[in-house]
């Protein structure tokens, strides 16, 4: 459900299938990632960009996944429930948010 590429200049790992966000190498291997992650950070949208207004307040948080990579995702769910170190899994991919964790 959700991948990410292993550089195959500086050999880290970045969600997503395109160029290498640390280096800016086109080559690498895609892997699929497990979708499990922690929450490192988060804050709460109360007023949202008209598009998403219906959707406030939801949660934007920096997870990291199990693999080690890191991420700013939407976070389903309640936002007041939140905790550091909680655990978290993709529940989708939304092609106008990206991956949803929950």
């Amino acid at each position: 459900m959700l991948d990410g590429k292993r550089c195959a200049e500086c050999g880290r790992l970045a969600v997503g299938t395109g160029a290498c966000p640390f280096c800016g190498s086109e080559g690498g291997t895609v892997e699929r990632l497990s979708g499990r992650a922690r929450l490192l950070s988060w804050t709460v949208i109360r007023i949202a960009p008209a598009r998403y207004a219906a959707e406030a307040p939801y949660a934007v948080g920096i997870v990291e996944l199990e693999e080690g990579a890191r991420l700013t995702a939407r976070l389903g769910g309640d936002p007041e429930r939140l905790a550091v170190g909680q655990s978290l899994a993709v529940t989708t991919v939304d092609p106008l948010r990206g991956p949803i964790f929950a």
